[in-house]
């Protein structure tokens, strides 16, 4: 099954990012990344520069999962760190993502109800 919906500029370089990082990892998506390749949006200016960025903040946040997941005792300090670090990445996360919106003048963004 196959469902097509709209997302914002942020949003597609975002799930790209994460393609590319779940390839790097060894997961088999190629098919899947293939098709992002194929939108107008990867030859734009900027676009390798916002994807850049959020590849390097979820890698990141892949590998504080990873060791948050198998490394750590729960409810442990290490833990409450681990998990704090992970929501600011996620909030800068979010600001590239929009910054990327605003940049390529997405008519869809992504909001937060939420102080970041």
């Amino acid at each position: 099954m196959k469902i097509k919906i709209s997302v914002s500029i942020g949003e597609f370089i975002d799930k790209m990012s994460i393609l590319q990082i779940k390839e790097d990892n060894g997961l088999d998506v190629e098919k899947e990344l293939i098709k992002y390749l194929t939108y107008d949006i990867v030859d734009q200016d900027g676009f390798k520069y916002y994807l850049n960025i959020l590849k390097s903040i979820n890698n990141q946040l892949w590998n504080l999962e990873d060791r948050k997941r198998k490394q750590v005792d729960r409810y442990s300090k290490q833990e409450s760190d681990v998990a704090f670090l992970i929501t600011h990445l996620n909030d800068l996360r979010f600001r590239v993502k929009k910054s990327a919106d605003v940049f390529f003048n997405s008519n869809i963004s992504e909001e937060k109800s939420h102080e970041w």
